[in-house]
């Protein structure tokens, strides 16, 4: 991070690009995590910008007890730091919560994102076999294949100490 262009962490006043970008990758803006589904136009969100006001990323979380659920985390330029950047502001943010834990949910095609949680130091706790087959039967639009054209089916939860 330079003087020249600080990146900027605030809560999302407008939720409306998380949205779209959630309706283009998923087919819905509703998660799942564990076997609770979350509307993320209702829960938290965080954008990271770039001093000039360009977004970089955007994530949606919630508190459930003592534990922080990440339901979203997009970067709009991958391999650049903004989500590492973004998720210790969700770290933060949820810890200042109450949160001990942190947890994400994956879905079996999610290759990229299951390298980037355990890079961060996620580690798997959960596997719901078929549960995004049952999930589409409240929402049918949620995708049907994803990365590398792997059939999406099952979901995987991560989860971090704080």
């Amino acid at each position: 991070m330079s003087d020249e262009n600080p990146f900027l962490v605030r809560p999302l006043g407008d939720k409306s690009g998380l949205l779209a970008l959630m309706m283009a990758h998923w087919g819905s803006h509703r998660m799942m995590i564990g076997l609770n589904t979350y509307d993320c136009a209702e829960i938290e969100a965080l954008g990271l910008f770039s001093g000039t006001g360009e977004t970089l990323a955007l994530a949606s979380w919630t508190m459930r007890g003592d534990v922080g659920l990440l339901c979203a985390l997009h970067a709009l330029k991958p391999g650049q730091g903004a989500a590492v950047l973004l998720l210790d502001a969700v770290k933060q943010a949820a810890k200042a919560g109450g949160a001990t834990r942190l947890r994400a949910m994956v879905t079996n095609d999610n290759l990229p994102a299951m390298a980037f949680y355990q890079k961060q130091g996620f580690r798997f706790s959960g596997l719901y076999i078929e549960a995004i087959d049952h999930y589409r039967s409240v929402i049918p639009t949620i995708i049907r294949t994803g990365h590398q054209d792997i059939p999406v089916r099952d979901a995987l939860e991560l989860e971090i100490g704080l």
